[in-house]
């Protein structure tokens, strides 16, 4: 349910764009548990997106898909509390993300580190376990797929 919400919130794969068909969708995925449809559903909140427009809720379902592993949650509860000022919350939630294999969530937290908010322990840490993470998604098989996927075979 959820990929076919997204089909209708992008227009993809010849569905029209319909914001919310999209929404109904990614409400009853996200109540069947779908991390990715709580993500979807906190973005369709932060935008207005056939909804009115409300933080709150977009932060709830970000939570929720956070908790359930969603990367692009966690590093958008980091940038809502970068906003809020609370830097400390922001930068753990960047480096949990991060420690995922999320390249933007690793940029955020080499700039904490930078700036001093992010101590050198918990840089590398989460560099090791950036790397880590990275590692474990590498394959010949994946490589094949994602250049057959650009035209490139």
């Amino acid at each position: 349910m959820n990929m076919l919400g997204c089909y209708y919130q992008d227009g993809d794969e010849g569905f029209p764009v319909d914001y919310s068909k999209a929404v109904e969708l990614f409400r009853r995925a996200s109540e069947l548990g779908c991390a990715d449809a709580h993500y979807n559903l906190g973005c369709a909140y932060e935008r207005g997106r056939s909804l009115e427009r409300n933080m709150k809720q977009a932060l709830h379902h970000w939570q929720i898909a956070a908790m359930q592993g969603n990367e692009e949650a966690r590093l958008n509860l980091g940038k809502a509390e970068f906003i809020k000022g609370n830097m400390d919350r922001a930068m753990r939630h960047c480096m949990i993300a991060a420690k995922f294999g999320h390249d933007e969530a690793l940029k955020e937290v080499t700039e904490g580190f930078k700036k001093g908010m992010v101590s050198k322990n918990d840089y590398a840490d989460t560099l090791r376990c950036h790397q880590a993470a990275q590692d474990e998604t590498k394959s010949e098989q994946r490589d094949k797929a994602i250049a057959a996927e650009q035209g490139m075979l």
